[in-house]
């Protein structure tokens, strides 16, 4: 029996797996600026896929006039060249923008192609140019979203990418890119929507993926349960694709314990198309277990309930197993009045599965009737279209290997270039770093050879400073001894003399104040004060002898004839002499004096 329940909720569990992540807006005539937009899609994590889902709901409400259009099945009215003229200058918006925005971009605009062949042109089918621009979109969405290695983003696109593939037909990519987009939102920790859990198990279940079918299976019945707006024909439905699991396994006994369940939740909650489709599904299990009135009487109950709700592929399947009953217990002729009410019903709703079903009922009732050439003919009909839909299976598991190793690669590629990237930032921000130490080092070498020549500066001027003060104090002291002696020679001479008298004054004019220690430590001093003196006067005068050195020293300090002569231990007209034939030395001309040159030295 069919597993997926009312056909008017199929558009709903669509539409459902998208809500689950795309909130719908109430305002849905908001205002569009390509701008902001453009910002929000740059977001990281899953802060950015909520702006786009908020923008993607927004899309797909906005409307060019305030009326419901009845052909949309209850969409507003859309205005596509309004919203492709935005999603136009968004992406110019958008152009500098990284891997974040570029992966929603190239989502929403497939998105929104992918939403205005469906609901606005109503189509079952898309055009190769249709599917090729979107799965073009798809899959750059998908290379961006790896580039930026966001998880969470990785996860949106490849779930919604699964999404918007399957309904090309293209199952083994849409359940490869589904499993590993829930699988990365629970890693994530992420709250699944249970019709994203319902999606990824019912497509599983046709690709013949049963384990996983049944295991994604059971979490979408728990998060029915646990959701605060349960759905209980979902949640039917995901308690029979669980058994159907079970039951696809030959695993009877565990296919039955959900069967049961799922019947008595469609009971309880008096839904008869799926107290219908469950109880067909229990028919088939005792008919394969030979207890052939029981599935009978339960598989053309699916087919009243399934008929009266006119789902009338399901009532087929259900009329076309209640046939093989009917043969089974011997009645070949209303088996094939069965059957073939079966294929009438078939052609009021398609399905190729149902279809086959039927061929191969019939062709066991000719059989058993003894008409080989219709037996043969349903035979072959049977056998083309079991091929065809094996392929598809077979093509479809292919594809789920093909697609994860493809996935892999080029993971693994858009890992190793990002690793590259990473490695050349990595290179350039070490070089970056090298230079700034280095210039930092250098900046604090120079200031640090500009504090200590600083220091050494301070250290020199307080060197002369103090060589000027002890020179001071020393010419000073010179000078006092000076006018001591002075004045003892004026005293002694206001008064008769002795002779003892007049060798102490003979004694003290003739007395040396400076001696030749006291020299050498005028000179060093001097030298601090004005460094360089002595060995200019060399220059000038190479043979100059120590007492004109010692002369010019004094010259240079503004001293006066009598306390230069104390000074020397030498007499005021010894002075003098010393100081024609310094000037004489210097070859002076007769208008400058020699304290003016001795200066300038």
């Amino acid at each position: 029996m069919s597993r997926f329940g009312p056909k008017l909720t199929v558009l709903f569990i669509a539409i459902l797996i998208v809500q689950s992540v795309l909130p719908v807006l109430a305002q849905a005539a908001k205002e569009l600026d390509a701008g902001k937009w453009a910002n929000a899609l740059d977001k990281k994590g899953n802060a950015g896929n909520e702006e786009l889902g908020k923008l993607d709901s927004l899309l797909c409400l906005h409307r060019a006039e305030a009326q419901v259009s009845a052909e949309t099945s209850g969409f507003p009215k859309l205005d596509s060249s309004e919203v492709f003229k935005f999603l136009d200058e968004l992406e110019k918006k958008g152009a500098s923008k990284g891997h974040y925005f570029r992966a929603r971009f190239n989502f929403l605009k497939a998105r929104q192609i992918y939403f205005r062949t469906i609901y606005l042109k109503n189509a079952r089918t898309f055009s190769p140019e249709t599917k090729e621009a979107v799965k073009k979109l798809l899959s750059a969405a998908i290379e961006e979203a790896y580039r930026s290695e966001d998880n969470f983003l990785v996860a949106f696109v490849s779930y919604f990418y699964a999404g918007v593939i399957s309904q090309f037909g293209e199952l083994g990519l849409a359940v490869m890119y589904a499993m590993n987009g829930i699988d990365m939102w629970e890693k994530l920790a992420y709250n699944i929507g249970p019709g994203s859990y319902q999606f990824l198990a019912e497509k599983l279940y046709k690709v013949r993926e049963y384990k996983d079918c049944i295991k994604y299976g059971k979490k979408a019945i728990d998060a029915w349960r646990n959701s605060p707006n349960e759905i209980k024909s979902f949640t039917i439905s995901c308690i029979n694709t669980v058994a159907l699991g079970y039951h696809r396994q030959h695993l009877y006994d565990s296919a039955l314990i959900f069967y049961n369940e799922a019947l008595q939740l469609a009971e309880k909650e008096n839904i008869p198309v799926w107290a219908g489709i469950v109880s067909g599904n229990i028919g088939q299990i005792y008919y394969e277990q030979n207890r052939y009135d029981t599935a009978y009487a339960l598989l053309k109950k699916d087919y009243q309930l399934s008929s009266k709700s006119r789902f009338y592929d399901n009532a087929a399947n259900s009329l076309q197993w209640a046939a093989r009953a009917n043969l089974a217990r011997g009645n070949k002729t209303t088996a094939l009045t069965e059957v073939r009410e079966a294929f009438r019903l078939l052609k009021l709703w398609p399905d190729a599965n149902y279809l086959k079903n039927a061929y191969y009922t019939t062709t066991q009732i000719f059989r058993q009737m003894n008409d080989y050439d219709s037996a043969f003919y349903y035979n072959s009909l049977y056998s083309t279209l079991n091929d065809s839909l094996e392929r598809i299976v077979n093509t479809s598991s292919m594809d789920i290997s093909r697609a994860r190793l493809n996935d892999e690669i080029s993971r693994y590629n858009i890992q190793k270039l990002n690793e590259e990237k990473r490695s050349e930032l990595m290179y350039r921000n070490v070089i970056i770093i090298g230079v700034v130490l280095l210039s930092v080092i250098g900046l604090l070498y120079l200031n640090r050879s500009r504090i200590q020549l600083r220091y050494k500066q301070q250290m020199a001027n307080a060197e002369v400073l103090a060589a000027k003060e002890k020179l001071q104090l020393f010419t000073e002291n010179i000078i006092e001894k000076t006018s001591l002696i002075d004045k003892l020679e004026k005293q002694v001479s206001e008064k008769v003399r002795t002779d003892e008298q007049q060798e102490i004054v003979a004694a003290l004019s003739t007395h040396t104040i400076l001696t030749e220690a006291d020299w050498e430590k005028f000179k060093t001093l001097y030298e601090t004060i004005y460094p360089g003196f002595f060995s200019k006067l060399k220059t000038t005068i190479p043979d100059i002898s120590i007492a004109e050195q010692r002369m010019a020293a004094l010259i240079r300090l503004h001293l006066t004839t009598r306390q230069m002569a104390s000074l020397l231990g030498i007499s005021p007209n010894s002075v003098n002499k010393t100081r024609q034939r310094l000037r004489q030395r210097f070859n002076l001309p007769a208008d400058l004096n020699v304290e003016e040159f001795v200066m300038k030295l």
